[in-house]
């Protein structure tokens, strides 16, 4: 269960105990690294809209259809088009992520934060490498990070599949007892929790509405896979920082 702190002191003590041993923190991406409230999946969704049309040639409101089951039943819409009709994937995530990345800034308090945490610093992502080095970039912060895991490396099986935390680990040599993972969609945090990390669900503010609302801004976030909850990463990590610092 995510704390229920009521005190500055309570809460501090608890992301003393749960933070102070951690040594390798892991990102997701999108809607995590940078506020929901930028909204670049918009874009996204209408590129995977419009790809799913041509490839299938199909109208938009058959491929939305298609999108959105696709995604239901396979984790991402990549995945499902892969398996049901033998796509390239890599002209999938071309296409998708040609996105104008003007909603982001650059974001000196993450930098900072990111720039203070000790230990190592990775991005988990089911979007590709190239994305996700232009998110981070755009945000500053990209040189705080020692590796990308992407989708391609995890041979287009997406999270939240077991196997893909797995192939992470080994690839990237992280014991996960001493390991941290930020993520905006709560699922994706059951398998890290089961694995020993701690794990921390950055939610979109509630004011913040769009049709992924259920996957990110909050659900399940009582659940037991989820310790921490913030809406604001870099208030968190700036949290952790602070309590280390008070153990220390």
């Amino acid at each position: 269960m995510p704390d229920s702190i009521t005190t500055p002191n309570d809460q501090t003590t608890r992301i003393s105990a749960d933070f102070a041993n951690k040594s390798t923190w892991i990102f997701d991406l999108d809607n995590t690294l940078y506020p929901a409230q930028c909204n670049l999946f918009a874009q996204i969704d209408v590129l995977m809209g419009s790809f799913v049309a041509e490839f299938l040639n199909i109208d938009r409101i058959e491929a939305r259809k298609i999108q959105k089951t696709y995604y239901r039943e396979y984790g991402t819409t990549l995945n499902g088009l892969m398996t049901r009709h033998n796509l390239d994937p890599h002209l999938f995530l071309d296409y998708v992520h040609d996105i104008d990345l003007a909603p982001i800034s650059h974001d000196p308090v993450l930098n900072d934060a990111l720039g203070r945490l000790p230990g190592r610093k990775l991005i988990f992502t089911n979007g590709s490498v190239k994305h996700a080095e232009n998110v981070a970039g755009k945000l500053g912060v990209l040189h705080h990070f020692d590796d990308i895991f992407d989708i391609v490396a995890a041979d287009f099986v997406p999270k939240p599949a077991r196997p893909t935390y797995e192939k992470f680990l080994s690839r990237a040599g992280i014991d996960p007892q001493t390991s941290a993972m930020f993520e905006d969609l709560a699922r994706n945090l059951e398998v890290p929790h089961d694995l020993g990390m701690k794990t921390v669900l950055v939610c979109a503010p509630p004011e913040f509405k769009d049709d992924k609302m259920d996957m990110y801004n909050g659900i399940d976030k009582d659940a037991e896979h989820v310790h921490h909850v913030t809406e604001h990463l870099s208030d968190f990590l700036n949290a952790i920082l602070s309590a280390i610092s008070v153990k220390s």
